[in-house]
């Protein structure tokens, strides 16, 4: 039904106004928790550079109100959220199918180490000769296999 291949779990270009508006469908939150919650629920990297921009343009749009509560702005959806919503029912449950893998999936932390290792060798790229290239790819061939003597085993 859905595909679950691939990062984002059913997240796709333009899906982000979407995910936080389910994130504040379910409570109020500051936009600091926004960005866990996105983050922790989808599987998905949120930086305070996409949030508040994001949560900026859905309060111009009336689709969010905010308030200040101990010196924090607290975001909420507004009636016309709600509708938003429910006028996408089909992308929220496009998106709702993706945060339950995501959630079946969370308990594999490795997702996040992979991810970890990647940003690891791009940042220190060109400190990484023919030689260190060589022995992590033995390092990952190894992991793999004995992965897969795990999962298939």
């Amino acid at each position: 039904m859905i595909a679950h291949r691939g990062m984002g779990f059913g997240v796709r270009r333009g899906d982000f106004r979407y995910l936080v508006l389910m994130s504040l469908s379910e409570k109020p939150m500051h936009g600091y928790a926004l960005i866990q919650e996105i983050g922790r629920t989808h599987q998905r990297p949120v930086s305070a550079g996409l949030i508040y921009p994001m949560l900026q343009e859905l309060g111009d749009m009336g689709l969010i109100s905010s308030e200040e509560s101990e010196g924090k702005k607290i975001y909420s959806l507004t009636v016309e959220g709600r509708k938003h919503l429910d006028d996408n029912s089909e992308i929220i449950e496009r998106l709702r199918a993706g945060k339950a893998y995501a959630e079946r999936i969370g308990r594999f932390s490795f997702m996040k180490d992979l991810q970890d290792m990647q940003a690891m060798v791009l940042m220190n790229e060109e400190g990484i000769d023919e030689g260190k290239i060589t022995r992590i790819q033995e390092i990952l061939t190894d992991a793999k296999k004995r992965m897969a003597s795990v999962v298939f085993g």
